[in-house]
């Protein structure tokens, strides 16, 4: 058949039909069977090659691909056999290449491999899903290939359709790795149609919810790295809105890691149950079973067993889920099956339920009879037969098996489930004979779906404890550590416990104590929850690059939202009425879904952090601890207005109700402050926003007024209103003027709200001060000041003055009466008569208002004073308005007649309402009311008999205007009013006037005497005003633009201080290993040293600058320009952390942090626990910085320091090296301070203040109080120095820090002396004393020469003014400029250089380039004195011009100067410093190093020898010589503080007498020999070493940790008892044995004693487990603490870090962080801090946790997490003080990362030829920061393994290659300690990595290896469970005849001591 196939190519047709045949041919009954024939024929190959050679036109081509594809479908239909076979032969990635050689894809051939994926119609996905998603893989390849978009669009389209449908679909496509390849695909998005990219991220968003594993969300985001800089990149929207898909998740919770129980045959069988524990059974699982995809019927119904557990005699218990979906729980006897079902409900629904299920027992105890043999769980478990009935005892159970089940959100209950047995149908509760279930309920298969977390308990569970199991959800991992206290005393009751998350196939962990392991069958799958795999990336700061990319989109390529926001935000019906009580209104989110809100990505973006932070505690403190929401609130002000709308009002809302229903407070004061209440995110939005912000912002204040009134009260709100919403802002292209007004209105309103419910003094002020400080800015129109004055008078004058008399009315008369004197004086705004009259107006609506509101005792009085009011109307009317009749308005007539009838008619008045709109209608109801009331008095009846009926006729208005026409009326009126009106009018006007004149002439005088005494104490008053008003108020506006314009510097100081964090925090988002790479570093030294007070390390310059300009001034071509230094100080702006209750200031001061860079003026806080400083200069970096807090604990001394020669500064030393230079200011009432006398000790009282309160605080001794001299003498260092127990560098450096010498101040530099004078041979010899410098003469006289010209100029120098005395030398031998010289390659010297030379650098000439060059110059020049800096013998880098800095070039030669000159002798300058640390540490230095410290700090520094030695220097140098204090000018103190820090400053002198000699070598051997104590090192005697072995403490068993720790706290009586080692098995034994490096009573080398506990099973401890499955259990997962109480471990199966307490043998800390398993951990040398590394790819910095002095645990939370590595991490170390934390992961790469802040410092790849992957197993940091890396190759014959050293800065030193597998390694010294997989010990110097003698056999592999404190012993554990002790051995005679054998008086059993004898002589040691 296949060679008729490929016969003849050119028969395309036949080939065709023949491959359609195959299709056919497979439709038989056999079809297996010819699957198989088709296999064994190569079926595969042909076709493919078929395809191959096809040579033929385009149009067939594409058919036969179509045909081959269908060909290979049918032949692997259904069969995973067929699929593998393919697999293995052809492969998809060869198929691949084969369709794409035949050119662009038809649609046809693109559908044929869905329907290939699908094995059927592929829009039948649904019904068939996928059963092979290889192809889908193909086409996800393909896409970039395509050139047609349409196919593109097409394929993408369809490929989300298939891959989408349901879950299962997703899963099959997350389990075969899709996302990788969808984001392969994604990178080639040039070639992407952005619909197809669109499909494709949507498709990766909807797989992501599935599980997004760390790798993939790295690529993810890498993906996102801008094209170019200043663009967003086009994926930013889709990939957004894919990543709130993934972490919004679909639907209910699902379990992440689970068993899938799939396959009919798979299940978990657990172990036979000898004996039943307790006296019940409860069975607690998650699970989750999808929907029967195709029904086969014909084969019978099947049950999904959930559990059975049965007895050899076929009686047990059993669970199942029968074909309907429905749980059934059944119990069988011998004689019955009796099941109950939980009806109305399938489980078959793709969701995961809990299920719970407890028996509880009737008479007999549980399960007592017979064991449990048959026991499985998801699993068909064995077939029951029926037993005979002799066999049938009586059913054991009665009673109820409740059940519960998550979805029903409650426990059924116990008496529900007795009704429903006792009373219900056979549907519920079933009872048939045994052995007959198969066949009512179906054979038995597994569970055919997805099992969570199982547990089976022993004893019945209450519902109480099955809810809260099941709340806790199906991904707790350790259910008993949670907070639940109900939960504890459940793992008593615990029989059995499988976790998904501790299986390896096949082997399920039991985690309960009965150790039940399980065996599965199937498989067990793992997801990522994005949640959690973001913490593998970088945590969620992660995120904020998108929201940056965000800020720089234009509205064009965003989708624009709804512009109105009309379905969000919606006026209230009053809005017109009340701006201020909230006109709009935000409607509640449910309105709207979230995906109305996508549609803005700032709205996603905020959605996105709601979703991250929802019920996940990790990402909350992750957010906080990198000032995320700070971040937040700083990006969001940059956004373009045309993206913030109510869309991110609404998703900023349902941020904080999130953050709210998680309890998180320092979160949500975070959001407040950030987000909700800062108006310049809000105020970048249209009007509607920010009115509905406001609103929002107002039910939020509202619904807890006490706590936001403090913060965002009356004084916040006057704030932002003056500063967005005041008069004077100018609103360019901004909301609308009325707008403006209405937004006041609301915050005024929200003012308002605040004020009615109680106020405060300090808010009052508040007020007060807003009104005195805006008056200048807003100044209101004269006519409404006008308006406000006429108020205010009014209100005096009619509220003001009481009563309705004379006296009272002449009072109101004065008012009008200085109107018009006003009037006569002055040009008013208005004319006096319209004011008048605008008064009378307001007057007599007061009056009637007061009349209609007046008691009954008030009435008369009103009544009163409206008649008087209405004779003063009606006086100025006729006076007045008879010359202006304009004075007649309508309004006064109207109030007239009003005020009338209310004096006369009051009761109806009150009732009427005014006024009607025309003067008609209004004098019509007075009409009628003057006709009601005078009808009879009128006789009205008698006249007018045809009048209207007034009685509230509708028509009366218009009937009463005909009548008004009619001759009865006319005749009425001339006859009876008018005669009556006109007698009324000269009675009343007449009479009246002349009364109202009196009145006013009355007023006038009164006015005039009350004007002429006003302006007598006017004089007076004014100035009373001035002082008590006036200056009050101008002072309170200036107070209050004082606090504003601070505030205000403030909110830009935050908001910069945000971004500057943001900044720092972005660094290592974007540097090479983080998640948005794009960076290339530049270096500057750090402040980090070394025990040995060494800066050997370099670290990120992040304002780098490569002072170009510098070059061009000095070779004369650049412009002139201020240079001020590239530095900026460095800067942490962080709220200060709520400190703890008990936390109490102590005391406060001003001072000045001193660095090299820097003087950094802040204020230090001392409180009861914490120092802190708090840096308040105006400049400052990005990141953190100059601020810092330390907890009193971690001080380890306090130096009293100089500062410009003033005794005003402190030194702190911490215990990790840390160290500040804190100078204090003078007090000016503190008196004089004593210079001159050197034995003051307290000359500056700010600084002794705070050094006191320090010791006294930190109970630290007060050897600080001493001078520098007594100090020395207390600290014995000399002693130790001269018995040679401390080096020369260290003596040196411990020298200038006594001295006052420090790093922090140039001009008190550390001082090290030039030790060599051969600079120019090709070697050089140690052993020759001519290779040294003369060190007891100055280094400017060590020739005769110069020794005369120097005496000369002594002897011959006189100063006129007396003031200066002889000297010897003008220069000194260090100053700050001699620093800089040496250091000028590297920063921040550099910029100080520069900065110190006015912006350039110095000539060539005069640079430092050439130490041979240099030393001549030395000895040539008697002026130049300059010594020598620590970093000549530590520092190799500033000896290179890394930076490539432009030094120019020597004049004569015209050489560049680049990296300095070395000598001949130096072959690198790691070379230079390696000789040059050995020549200071040889013979012949040891030995005459005593008289140039005689020079520098002791007796021939002053005085008559200093004379002698010619050793005298300017007189500025000293202490005592300048009193700075006492020059009062400004310049002239700057001056001479210039001149100090120029010339230098001589150490303190430490030494009245000749410093004693070191001993020689032999002195020191014969010394030890007499003390019998001190144990030999064994690095001295490298020849001498023997081994001797312990036995017995856990035997056959491999040791993986045996450590003496090294801080064992002694107390004075138990001085020279044993300190403690402990030992670990690899059973997880723990041994704590006493320990002696040594013997007191016979010569011999230790002294062991082993402890008891290890031997009886009962005492044992053990640490508690499990570890997971797969885990190696070695050396690096544990850590002892230095105090030997606490074991650190990791490996255990729930990502936890445990602490365990060694005294006890009990977990004592339980921190679970990591995502994934702790695979290694490391502590510090200091014990503060500890590193653990992780299968997440990251690392954690823990703080040790310190009571005392002790370590006593963890800190909750890590210090730091470090992220930057892509594979699991192996290997971890740290160095505290060095601040460096080194990781090491399975690909083979190192990574450096700070450990103060966890920056990302650099990457080390260790070289390797191999092309195999290389792991780094193991990791070690010597104390001078040298990193030593073991790698390993894993090949498949062999193992390649490497050492490589590094040094501190990341330059790769050497590299060793081994014979033998490293299985530990330890760096001791110089010394590096090896154990291997062959039985080897070895030991290698740490600079060449060359063994340093032959490695000693042990015979079986080595586990692990420590050296001892005291560097005497190696304890070396082997497999064998061995303890092996490497020391020194003594001669043999030393030893004889010692047989007794007394151990501190008393005598131990010999058992427990071994002390040496038995030497350790493998067989197989030929050494």
């Amino acid at each position: 058949y296949f060679k008729l196939l490929n016969s003849d190519p050119a028969a395309a047709a036949v080939q065709q039909g023949v491959k359609d045949t195959i299709r056919d041919m497979f439709l038989c009954s056999d079809r297996p069977v010819l699957q198989a024939i088709f296999l064994n024929s190569n079926c595969f190959e042909h076709l493919t090659r078929l395809l191959q050679n096809s040579k033929v036109f385009q149009g067939r081509l594409d058919s036969l691909a179509v045909a081959t594809i269908k060909a290979l479908t049918t032949v692997m239909h259904k069969s995973p056999a067929a699929k593998e076979v393919f697999k293995e032969r052809i492969g998809y990635t060869h198929l691949f290449e084969v369709l794409v050689s035949l050119g662009q894809p038809s649609r046809h051939l693109l559908k044929e491999l869905m329907n290939m994926a699908v094995e059927g119609e592929h829009s039948s996905v649904g019904i068939l899903g996928i059963s092979n998603v290889e192809p889908l893989l193909l086409l996800i390849q393909w896409l970039p290939e395509m050139d047609s978009a349409e196919l593109q669009v097409f394929t993408a389209d369809w490929l989300r359709r298939l891959c989408c449908i349901n879950r299962q679909t997703r899963a099959t496509c997350v389990n075969a790795a899709m996302a990788v390849r969808l984001l392969a695909t994604l990178e080639h998005h040039a070639r992407l149609h952005r619909a197809c990219a669109e499909s494709l991220v949507s498709l990766l968003g909807s797989l992501g919810s599935q599980s997004l594993s760390g790798g993939e969300l790295l690529q993810l985001l890498r993906l996102l790295r801008p094209l170019e800089p200043g663009q967003a990149h086009p994926y930013v929207g889709p990939v957004l809105r894919a990543v709130l898909g993934m972490v919004r998740k679909q639907g209910l919770e699902s379990a992440m890691q689970y068993f899938d129980l799939s396959p009919s045959m798979a299940g978990i069988a657990v172990p036979m149950v000898m004996r039943w524990p307790g006296p019940a059974f409860s069975f607690l699982a998650w699970l989750s079973l999808d929907q029967d995809q195709q029904g086969l019927p014909g084969k019978g119904d099947k049950r999904k067993q959930l559990y059975s557990f049965f007895t050899p005699g076929g009686t047990g218990l059993e669970a199942f889920i029968s074909s309907a979906g429905v749980l059934v729980v059944a119990v069988c006897t011998k004689k019955e099956y009796m099941t109950v079902m939980l009806p109305d409900y399938s489980f078959c629904d793709s969701l995961w339920h809990s299920i719970g299920v407890v028996h509880v027992p009737g008479k007999r105890p549980f399960g007592q009879i017979t064991p449990f043999t048959s026991c499985c769980i998801g699993s068909a478990g064995h077939r029951t037969t029926t037993p005979p009935p002799s066999q049938i005892p009586d059913p054991p159970f009665s009673g109820a098996p409740p059940s519960t089940r998550s979805s029903l959100g409650g426990i059924l209950s116990t008496q529900g489930w007795g009704s429903l047995l006792g009373g219900k149908p056979e549907s519920v509760t079933k009872l048939i004979s045994a052995g007959t279930q198969d066949s009512e309920w179906g054979s038995p298969t597994s569970l055919q779906g997805q099992l969570g977390n199982v547990m089976v308990f022993h004893e019945a569970l209450q519902p109480n404890h099955v809810k809260a199991l099941c709340s806790l959800g199906p991904n707790c991992i350790s259910p008993f550590k949670t907070q639940e206290a109900e939960l504890g005393d459940l793992t008593t009751k615990l029989l059995l416990h499988y976790s998904p998350k501790a299986c390896r196939n096949p082997i399920c962990l039991d985690l309960s104590p009965n150790l039940l392991h399980g065996r599965l069958t199937g498989n067990k799958v793992v997801n990522w929850d994005i949640k959690d795999m973001i913490n593998c990336v970088g945590g969620l700061p992660v995120l904020f690059p998108i929201l940056e990319q965000l800020t720089l989109l234009t509205p064009e390529n965003h989708t624009a939202a709804d512009p109105t926001g009309s379905e969000f935000i919606s006026p209230t019906p009053d809005a017109a009425t009340s701006p201020g009580d909230g006109d709009w209104v935000i409607l509640p989110s449910n309105r709207s879904s979230e995906a109305r809100l996508e549609k803005n990505l700032v709205a996603t973006f905020l959605l996105v952090l709601k979703h991250f932070l929802q019920r996940h505690p990790i990402n909350q403190e992750s957010l906080l601890h990198s000032h995320g929401v700070a971040t937040l609130g700083g990006l969001m002000q940059k956004l373009p207005a045309s993206l913030v709308d109510v869309n991110v009002l609404v998703s900023a809302q349902l941020l904080v109700e999130q953050v709210t229903y998680e309890k998180n407070q320092q979160l949500l004061q975070q959001l407040h402050t950030y987000l909700l209440f800062n108006f310049s995110i809000w105020n970048l939005g249209d009007f509607p926003l920010r009115i509905g912000h406001i609103q929002y912002m107002s039910t939020v204040i509202k619904e807890n007024r006490k706590q936001f009134r403090k913060k965002y009260g009356v004084q916040f709100l006057l704030d932002t209103i003056r500063l967005y919403y005041g008069k004077s802002v100018s609103r360019e292209g901004d909301i609308s003027e009325d707008d403006n007004q209405t937004i006041r209105s609301s915050l005024c309103g929200l003012l308002k709200y605040y004020i009615s419910k109680g106020m405060t003094q300090e808010e009052m002020h508040s007020i007060l001060g807003y009104i005195a400080a805006i008056g200048d800015e807003e100044q209101r129109t004269e006519e409404e000041l006008s308006r406000m004055l006429l108020e205010i008078v009014l209100c005096v004058m009619w509220r003001g003055v009481e009563g309705s008399d004379d006296a009272a009315w002449l009072e109101r008369g004065q008012v009008f009466s200085a109107l018009t004197k006003l009037g006569t004086t002055n040009e008013l705004l208005l004319p006096v008569d319209h004011i008048k009259l605008s008064l009378m107006e307001r007057m007599l609506e007061w009056a009637v208002t007061d009349n209609r509101e007046a008691t009954a005792a008030m009435l008369p009085q009103h009544t009163e004073n409206a008649v008087r009011l209405l004779h003063v109307v009606q006086d100025f009317l006729q006076a007045e308005g008879l010359v202006n009749p304009t004075l007649w308005t309508e309004k006064v007539l109207l109030l007239g007649v009003a005020t009338s009838l209310a004096v006369c008619v009051n009761p109806l008045v009150c009732s009427m309402s005014i006024p009607h709109n025309t003067l008609y209608y209004f004098l019509i109801s007075c009409n009628i009311l003057l006709c009601l009331q005078v009808n009879k008095l009128l006789y009205m009846e008698l006249h007018l008999p045809q009048l209207p009926d007034t009685n509230g006729s509708p028509s009366f208005f218009e009937d009463f205007q005909l009548y008004c026409n009619s001759p009865e009326w006319r005749v009425y009126l001339d006859k009876y009013i008018i005669p009556y009106m006109k007698q009324y009018e000269i009675e009343t006007f007449s009479q009246g006037h002349e009364t109202m004149a009196l009145f006013w002439k009355e007023c006038y005088e009164s006015f005039m005497v009350n004007l002429h005494k006003r302006e007598r104490e006017r004089g007076e008053s004014k100035i009373r005003f001035q002082e008590q008003f006036v200056e009050p108020f101008s002072r309170r506006g200036r107070q209050e633009n004082l606090r504003y314009n601070s505030m205000l510097k403030q909110l830009h100081s935050q908001h910069s201080a945000v971004l500057r964090q943001w900044r720092g925090a972005r660094r290592s988002l974007v540097c090479e290993r983080g998640p948005w790479a794009d960076s290339e570093m530049h270096w500057r030294v750090s402040s980090a040293e070394n025990y040995s007070r060494m800066r050997l390390k370099l670290v990120p310059n992040y304002n780098y600058e490569d002072h170009r300009q510098a070059s061009a001034l000095r070779d004369n071509l650049g412009k002139r320009c201020s240079f001020t230094g590239s530095l900026d100080k460095a800067s942490l702006e962080g709220e200060v952390e709520e400190a703890g209750q008990k936390e109490k200031l102590v005391l406060w001061e001003d001072c000045e942090l001193v660095t090299q860079v820097d003087v950094s003026p802040g204020r230090l806080e001392l409180t009861t626990q914490h120092i802190y400083f708090y840096d308040s200069s105006t400049e400052k970096e990005e990141g953190v910085g100059q601020d810092f807090k330390w907890p009193l604990s971690q001080i380890r001394e306090i130096h009293l320091r100089r500062y410009n020669l003033r005794r005003s500064a402190l030194e702190i030393f911490l215990i990790d090296q840390t160290n500040y230079f804190l100078n204090f200011k003078k007090e000016v009432s503190s008196g004089i301070c004593f210079l001159r006398g050197l034995r003051t000790v307290y000359p500056h009282p700010v600084r002794n203040k705070v050094y006191s309160r320090m010791l006294l605080l930190r109970s630290l001794s007060l050897y600080g109080t001493r001078s520098p001299q007594e100090l020395l003498k207390a600290s014995g260092l000399t002693q130790k120095w001269v018995n040679r127990e401390m080096t020369n560098f260290d003596y040196l450096i411990q020298l200038n820090t006594i001295a006052g010498r420090t790093y922090n101040d140039l001009s008190q530099y550390p001082v090290f002396p030039w030790i060599l004078s051969d600079y120019t041979s090709e070697e050089l010899d140690l052993t020759d004393p001519g290779v040294f410098r003369d060190l007891s003469k100055p280094v400017a006289v060590l020739n005769e020469r110069n020794a005369k010209a120097v005496r000369e100029k002594y002897e011959s120098f006189e100063d006129p003014t007396g003031t200066i005395d002889r000297f010897h030398y003008g220069t000194h031998y260090s100053n700050a400029a001699g620093v800089m010289h040496y250091l000028i390659r590297v920063e921040p010297f550099t910029s100080l250089h520069i900065a110190l030379q006015s912006g350039r650098f110095d000539c060539a000439d005069r640079q430092f380039h050439s130490i041979p060059a240099l030393w001549q110059t030395l000895t040539d020049n008697p002026n130049d004195v300059k010594e020598l800096i620590p970093e000549f013998f530590y520092f190799p880098e500033f000896l290179e011009n890394q930076n490539a800095f432009d030094l120019g070039r020597l004049q004569i030669s015209k050489e560049r100067v680049n990296d300095v000159i070395l000598p001949k002798w130096a072959k690198s300058p790691e070379d230079f410093i390696y000789k040059h640390r050995k020549a200071l540490e040889s013979e012949y230095v040891s030995a005459h190093l005593q008289d140039w410290i005689d020079l520098i700090f002791g007796y021939k520094q002053r005085g008559p020898a200093a004379v002698e030695a010619l050793n005298v220097f300017y007189y500025c140098t000293y202490e005592g010589a300048v009193d700075l204090d006492a020059i009062t000018d400004e310049k002239e103190r700057k001056a001479v503080e210039g001149m100090i820090s120029n010339f230098g400053q001589t150490p303190c002198q430490l030494l009245k007498e000749p410093h004693p000699v070191r001993l020689s070598l032999e002195e020191v051997e014969k010394r030890k020999g007499r003390l019998d104590a001190s144990p030999l090192s064994i690095f001295e005697h490298l020849a001498e070493l023997k081994s001797f072995f312990v036995e017995g403490i856990n035997d056959n068993v491999p040791l993986v940790k045996a450590v003496v720790p090294k801080n064992q706290s002694h107390s004075f009586i138990t001085q020279g008892s044993p300190d403690t080692m402990v030992t670990l098995s690899q059973n997880c034994l723990m041994g704590t044995h006493g320990w002696l490096p040594y013997d007191k009573n016979i010569s011999n080398y230790f002294t062991f004693i082993k402890d008891p506990t290890v031997t009886n099973p009962k005492t044992q401890r053990v640490l508690g487990g499990p570890f997971s499955p797969g885990v190696e259990v070695t050396a690096g997962l544990f850590v002892v603490s230095h105090d030997g109480k606490l074991l650190f471990s990791g490996g255990h199966w729930d990502n936890s870090l445990r602490v365990t307490s060694l005294v006890k043998g009990k977990t004592v800390g339980h921190h679970i962080r990591h995502m994934d398993i702790v695979t290694c951990l490391s502590t510090d040398y200091c014990g503060i801090h500890l590193i653990s590394g992780s299968r997440d790819n990251t690392c954690m910095v823990w703080q040790v946790l310190q009571q005392g002095g002790c370590p006593v645990g963890l800190c909750p939370k890590p210090v730091q997490v470090l992220y930057g590595h892509t594979d699991e991490v192996l290997s971890v170390s740290i160095s505290t003080e060095l601040d460096m934390a080194v990781s090491g992961s399975r690909d083979g790469t190192v990574i450096i990362h700070t450990v103060r802040r966890g920056q990302y410092m650099r990457c080390l790849r260790p070289p390797c030829e191999s092309s195999l992957p290389v792991s780094i197993l193991h990791l070690a940091i010597s104390y001078e920061g040298c990193v030593v890396v073991h790698t390993c190759v894993e090949g498949k014959a062999t193992l390649k393994n490497g050492l490589h050293l590094y040094s501190v800065n990341g330059k790769h030193l050497c590299t060793e290659g081994l014979k033998e597998q490293v299985t530990d390694m330890c760096v001791s010294g110089e010394y590096l300690v090896i154990g291997s997989e062959q039985g080897f010990l070895s030991i290698r110097d740490l600079y060449s990595l060359s063994l340093c003698a032959t490695p000693m056999a042990m015979r079986v592999p080595v586990r692990c290896v420590s050296v001892t404190k005291e560097q005497s012993h190696v304890l070396v554990g082997l497999q064998d469970g061995k303890l092996i002790i490497v020391g020194v051995g003594k001669p043999a005679e030393m030893r004889s005849g010692q047989i007794t054998r007394k151990l501190w008086g008393s005598s131990k059993r010999l058992t427990q001591i071994s002390s040496g004898e038995t030497e350790y002589q493998p067989a197989c040691n030929q050494n």
